[in-house]
């Protein structure tokens, strides 16, 4: 185990009341290993569509949600999968993350999903959104994979689950995400960083 404490944010990129992907990130953040904090973010429907005319003067909302991913070592998504590919609201935000272009937000931040989903488990939308996150800077925690396939009867948007297999996978996959911030913090022989909760 590690001394060094990291911070997380972590928002569902569904709006459905009763999303299994929205109780994977509560799930998260009430199993979480104690190195790691997590802030769950429930207003990224607030963002606007991704329009680059709005990055010189962006709304309040767009320079909030910069902040936030800036301030956090990772960042934490229940990612469904409509049709094959990412919600709009999880690609939308995401695509906010990468900019401003010359200093993306999403920069050197560690990024994990957790999708609960039909046959495939979410396994589309994650590998394509995966691929553009790695290009422009983030640093992708993709084993183990959690793709859970057709579990909506086996726990709740509050990620209230008895089942022990759903919470082994999460847990695996927070302390792979520990293990990549310690891996690249002592890579920079950098301290994490503080805390700025407000």
């Amino acid at each position: 185990m590690t001394s060094r404490q990291f911070r997380a944010i972590a928002f569902s990129g569904s709006l459905r009341r009763g999303s299994t992907n929205t109780g994977l990130i509560h799930l998260a953040q009430r199993i979480a290993p104690a190195e790691l904090s997590i802030e769950i973010i429930d207003w990224v429907d607030q963002l606007p569509w991704m329009n680059p005319d709005l990055e010189t003067d962006p709304p309040e909302v767009v320079a909030r949600w910069w902040e936030a991913l800036r301030s956090a070592d990772a960042l934490i998504v229940g990612m469904p999968e409509y049709n094959a590919t990412p919600t709009g609201l999880a690609k939308n935000a995401l695509d906010w993350a990468t900019r401003p272009p010359t200093d993306r937000a999403i920069n050197g931040t560690a990024v994990a999903f957790l999708s609960s989903g039909g046959r495939s488990g979410g396994k589309n939308s994650q590998e394509s959104i995966s691929l553009v996150l790695t290009f422009v800077g983030a640093t992708m925690v993709e084993e183990p994979p959690v793709r859970l396939s057709l579990v909506g009867d086996r726990f709740d948007a509050d990620g209230f689950t008895d089942d022990p297999e759903i919470v082994a996978a999460v847990s695996a996959k927070l302390d792979a995400v520990v293990a990549a911030l310690v891996a690249r913090a002592e890579a920079a022989n950098l301290p994490s960083r503080p805390p700025t909760w407000r």
